[in-house]
């Protein structure tokens, strides 16, 4: 199903069974633009966007749930932000890569419930990321989740350096007294310590203690190494949840990062898994590597729950 909105061709999913839906925008980097649930009769929106989010001319995150690819975060070579260095040549990519910038083909609706997003290489890729590749995205909806599979092909004849992510901008009240009492939940291993421009990993610490507020300091801009495949909730004052979870399909330890963030003054709060942390593209520890003509899978999940009891959300 297709509308326009605020200029743009947007594409929308339901659920036959329950009336959920979400809409994606090719043009805006194929983002997923809303996704809304039936909670006791009422539709509910998930996801926060900015006051930019329709403005063509800008390069910030728009909100919604950005693909991102092929990095994740920032790159910095020699104190050359936004750069990194391959076969002797400096080439340059912005944060979080080029895929939430580009427009993505639309290759299959399918059924109302479904749709497949497709980006290949350009000649204007490769002029900031000599590699060919071919990625494709498939969202399903369902009555209490929207699910990605990912499919990560290099159609080139060397190996394909990448890391890719989700963004999801997860809507929370409006009020900063009441967005203080939105909680995260996750199992994480380590708090990854950034340097003073977030462009490098510099050490690691013990992760917060959770549940712990979204408004709490120490987890902004916090990147947790997470065992593969770990979900990690968003809890709401009214009891209700969202689950964030990502894996590989075809080998293991796919997503082992999470990225927190938020802004204070915004009403939403951010989970992100990520497959590798700023500047990999320059360490190259972190990066994954795809075989010449070979793909792998992956899938990316968000989960709605209307209730759940217990202090904060806990069971």
């Amino acid at each position: 199903m297709r509308v326009i909105r605020s200029g743009f061709e947007v594409y929308k999913i339901i659920c036959s069974h329950s009336g959920a839906q979400a809409e994606f925008i090719p043009q805006l980097g194929g983002i997923v633009s809303s996704w809304q649930v039936e909670v006791a009769g009422q539709r509910r929106e998930l996801l926060f966007r900015h006051e930019w989010f329709w403005d063509t001319a800008t390069a910030r995150v728009r909100g919604g749930i950005p693909f991102l690819f092929p990095i994740c975060g920032r790159l910095e070579r020699d104190g050359e932000q936004g750069t990194y260095l391959w076969n002797h040549t400096r080439y340059k990519l912005p944060i979080h890569g080029f895929a939430l910038r580009m427009p993505w083909q639309v290759v299959e609706e399918g059924a109302q419930d479904t749709l497949t997003l497709a980006l290949s290489d350009t000649e204007d890729t490769r002029a900031v990321y000599p590699f060919e590749f071919r990625v494709r995205l498939t969202w399903h909806i369902g009555p209490d989740r929207l699910v990605c599979t990912q499919v990560y092909e290099n159609t080139g004849g060397e190996p394909l350096p990448y890391y890719a992510g989700f963004h999801p901008y997860f809507l929370t009240p409006e009020t900063t007294e009441k967005k203080a009492h939105v909680y995260v939940r996750y199992t994480a291993q380590a708090k990854l310590a950034y340097n003073e421009r977030y462009t490098d990993i510099i050490g690691s610490a013990p992760a917060p203690r959770c549940p712990i507020s979204v408004c709490a300091g120490e987890i902004n801009e916090t990147l947790l190494a997470v065992p593969d495949g770990s979900a990690a909730q968003l809890l709401f004052p009214d009891g209700s949840v969202i689950e964030v979870s990502a894996h590989g399909l075809d080998s293991p330890h796919m997503f082992p990062y999470l990225q927190c963030y938020t802004m204070a003054e915004k009403p939403f709060f951010c989970i992100e898994p990520w497959m590798g942390f700023p500047n990999a593209m320059n360490t190259m520890y972190g990066v994954r590597w795809l075989a010449p003509r070979r793909c792998e899978r992956a899938r990316f999940e968000c989960r709605f729950r209307a209730q759940e009891r217990g202090e904060h959300g806990t069971a």
